[in-house]
């Protein structure tokens, strides 16, 4: 026992010699180096005071979040919101289950209370609900018979139901785990968008495409059936004596439904539709090639008639007449003529076209690239100028700068004459072709396929025109004027 005393009172003197020299130190030191570790014991004080509240300051959490944190967070906030639906679907098909068996147990005991069924249904015992897996949620036991099929079909419906109706709105839960953490809005719209149902097409609807489609193919059927247009003969409506034997080589329709018409003779004659002579006026040369303005006035050419000059002629409704352009300079022969675009376009010599303007200025001039061919008659066909071959029947494209030699026309027409050359009021080309068998040829807007109309008059045929009325005028050369009809 003395032992250990004196080993505590050892103890205790190097405690207090230690303390000694320590303070004995502290107090030799000298009085800055004291402030600054005073100073400095204090700084470290008040930054661990600061830290230990920044650490547990809520707001400050903000400004330093934890990805990691929030992912599982965000982890946690989807599995819940899955198993809450889940457990949501659950109740539902629990719900519908309870309502089919109380369906179906109501009308067994209306089965079984009626007199002939009561012994043989009191031996049967009903069968126990099928028990669902807390995992899988499905039946486990197998319970087959109509009450379960029936039971599936109006679980169905039944949700079907409720994804289509507007007032509810429900999100499927493969649509939240797609969707996730989305703005409201564009879950709503996602929601208007699941919830429409795809109905049945009625048959109003049916029958009001049925139409567009019998449309589509009847205009696709109507190349084919080109022939089916017209008529085998030409359906004579009128027959005018112009007075002499001149033949007749220009006829011209008016916006209005009026006809010019013009023989080699010194005569120009105005007609109605139907034919009746409304005026003639007379003139000092002999007119050939014509076309038609938009007033109603009338072009003409000299050509190749005796005494033929170089001239384009005005003429007016009223018959007031007057020259419009001497293109002597370009050429010594003028032969067809045609207005389009408030520009006069007309051949010179066979070989060459002139552009004209309304004040008789030559604009341009297109020559042709080979001298072998020559043209004597223009024709316009949906915007597109054609020259036509003396000799035999070709087209030739007006380009921007020169006249193509490449032929247009994929059909041939024997024994016809270029000058009597038209365009009907459908984009048809009609060609009038000589004796033995007068007739003329329809072909269509693609110059592709073409269709013969025979005629009962004898002549050659010199001029064609469609008037408004879907009439063809026919001048022939021994001065007679037809009006038929051609199309069905």
């Amino acid at each position: 026992m003395r032992d250990k005393r004196g080993l505590k009172k050892a103890q205790l003197k190097d405690k207090v010699k230690k303390t000694v020299t320590r303070k004995a130190a502290i107090s030799s030191a000298p009085v800055d180096d004291d402030n600054r570790a005073q100073s400095q014991m204090r700084y470290n004080l008040r930054k661990r005071k600061g830290q230990e509240e920044k650490d547990h300051c809520p707001a400050n959490k903000k400004h330093r979040p934890n990805i990691q944190a929030q992912n599982d967070e965000q982890k946690t906030v989807t599995n819940s919101r899955i198993l809450i639906t889940r457990s949501k679907m659950t109740v539902l098909k629990e719900q519908t289950n309870k309502t089919t068996q109380h369906k179906t147990t109501h009308s067994l005991k209306r089965k079984n209370h009626s007199p002939v069924t009561t012994s043989a249904n009191s031996s049967k015992k009903a069968k126990p609900p099928p028990k669902l897996n807390k995992k899988s949620q499905k039946s486990t036991s197998v319970w087959t018979g109509k009450a379960s099929s029936s039971v599936k079909k109006n679980a169905k419906s039944s949700s079907k139901l409720r994804t289509a109706k507007k007032g509810k709105e429900y999100i499927s839960p493969r649509l939240k785990q797609s969707l996730g953490n989305r703005n409201p809005s564009t879950l709503k719209k996602r929601r208007i968008r699941s919830a429409q149902v795809k109905q049945p097409v009625s048959e109003k609807e049916l029958q009001s495409k049925t139409p567009l489609k019998r449309k589509r193919r009847g205009c696709n059927e109507l190349s084919g059936k080109f022939a089916d247009m017209f008529l085998n003969k030409l359906d004579l409506v009128a027959h005018i004596d112009i007075g002499n034997r001149s033949p007749i080589h220009g006829i011209s329709v008016t916006h209005d439904n009026l006809v010019w018409v013009n023989s080699l003779s010194k005569r120009v004659n105005l007609y109605n539709s139907s034919g009746d002579l409304l005026r003639f006026f007379d003139l000092d040369y002999h007119p050939v090639f014509n076309c038609c303005m938009p007033n109603g006035d009338l072009l003409v050419t000299t050509g190749f008639s005796t005494g033929a000059k170089p001239t384009l002629e005005y003429i007016s409704r009223e018959g007031d007449t007057r020259l419009l352009a001497d293109l002597s300079e370009y050429a010594d022969l003028l032969c067809g003529i045609l207005y389009q675009d408030e520009r006069i376009y007309v051949i010179g010599d066979r070989y060459i076209i002139l552009k004209v303007d309304m004040n008789g200025e030559v604009e341009k001039d297109f020559e042709i690239e080979s001298d072998l061919v020559d043209v004597n008659h223009l024709i316009s066909q949906n915007g597109r100028i054609f020259a036509l071959n003396n000799n035999i029947f070709s087209m030739y494209l007006l380009g921007s700068d020169k006249i193509s030699t490449n032929v247009i026309n994929k059909v041939a027409v024997d024994n016809s004459y270029s000058a009597s050359a038209s365009v009907d009021n459908f984009g048809n080309i009609i060609v009038g072709v000589d004796p033995p068998a007068s007739k003329i040829v329809v072909i269509d807007p693609r110059l592709e396929r073409k269709y013969e109309i025979g005629c009962d008059f004898s002549g050659m045929i010199r001029a064609t025109a469609v008037d408004k009325q879907n009439q063809v005028w026919i001048g022939t050369d021994d001065g007679n004027l037809y009006i038929a009809k051609y199309l069905k």
